[in-house]
């Protein structure tokens, strides 16, 4: 079963279906590239490329011929196609793609609400120091109940300290904290003061290890999906949607995503003092950053796969003459 990597929504298992009910879907035929869109967080989860290729090709030619588009610009649309939705992706701009999927371009997807949904929707408001999911006082020992309260009363995510502290209770924020080598824990409240640094001119972050409080550098990479878990905690309601296409346009200002993540590390501003539109930019700038990563190493994987392939059949005789000739031919 797999998981939206944000709100840990169950998505689905297997390969993903296009008729799937009450789903919807995002695809780049030119890409290759195929997102599951969560239906409690909205947030697009890319498919792993082994149940990919096939979907793909299905998809396209459904969509080419039964889709019906309910709402398109120029590289998106979204299309219907039976009782599904899904949105069709062709190399948008940094603008569409914000407005899309981190805005509030796409209508809310119509289904009945469940009962869980409300049964969670009618509970009291949470703690100001947030639930301990674990019942212990802090994941490392220590009164981390009392400073709690004192840290949160000045901090800008106040509203946020509920999700943010079971998310840090349960999730380290880098595997390894360069100062006393413990998979590295951070206090929910200091999330505010991670700050994007410049070193030897790599992009990173600063942060406060909860355990022996030194605060230390961690390469980007480190410490990319605790920043991603918090920023999808802060940025996931309508407010932080409003303010997606704006986003879009910001990283088409400074440069795209790397312009962006060295922009922050030449100023070294701390988390809790960018706005709402900054922040959601940089959102979108960590999720293009580890999903192209991921793309890459796919790819890569699939090369060496071709190679191999590829070696193989030159031992075949009349290949080499059969290849040649094709390239001529192409040329």
């Amino acid at each position: 079963m797999r998981h939206c990597v944000y709100c840990d929504e169950a998505l689905g298992e297997g390969e993903p279906e296009l008729s799937d009910s009450g789903r919807r879907h995002a695809y780049d035929p030119h890409l290759g590239r195929l997102w599951e869109i969560c239906s409690r967080c909205t947030r697009w989860n890319p498919v792993p490329l082994a149940l990919r290729w096939e979907a793909l090709d299905s998809w396209e030619a459904r969509v080419q011929r039964k889709g019906k588009a309910i709402l398109e610009t120029k590289h998106l649309a979204l299309v219907r196609v039976g009782e599904a939705e899904v949105v069709r992706v062709t190399r948008p701009p940094l603008v569409e793609w914000g407005g899309w999927r981190y805005g509030t371009r796409l209508p809310a997807f119509q289904k009945p609400q469940r009962f869980l949904d409300r049964l969670l929707g009618s509970l009291p408001p949470a703690p100001l120091d947030g639930y301990e999911p674990f019942g212990l006082a802090t994941p490392v020992g220590g009164g981390w109940e009392e400073e709690g309260r004192s840290r949160w009363l000045v901090s800008p995510f106040l509203e946020k300290a509920q999700p943010l502290t079971f998310g840090f209770a349960s999730v380290p924020f880098a595997r390894r904290c360069p100062s006393c080598g413990v998979p590295m824990p951070l206090n929910p409240w200091d999330f505010q003061e991670v700050a994007f640094q410049v070193s030897s001119n790599r992009v990173g972050v600063e942060a406060t290890c909860a355990h022996c409080r030194d605060r230390v550098f961690l390469r980007l990479r480190e410490a990319r999906p605790a920043l991603r878990m918090g920023l999808g905690i802060l940025d996931s309601d309508r407010g932080a949607r409003m303010v997606g296409e704006e986003a879009g346009v910001a990283l088409d200002r400074v440069g795209g995503h790397s312009g962006l993540l060295r922009g922050l590390g030449r100023l070294g501003a701390p988390l809790g003092e960018l706005g709402r539109t900054e922040r959601v930019a940089l959102g979108i700038a960590l999720d293009l950053e580890a999903e192209a990563e991921a793309l890459e190493a796919e790819w890569r994987e699939a090369e060496e796969i071709a190679s191999i392939m590829d070696g193989e059949l030159t031992e075949v005789p009349g290949f080499r003459e059969f290849r040649a000739r094709v390239l001529g031919e192409l040329g």
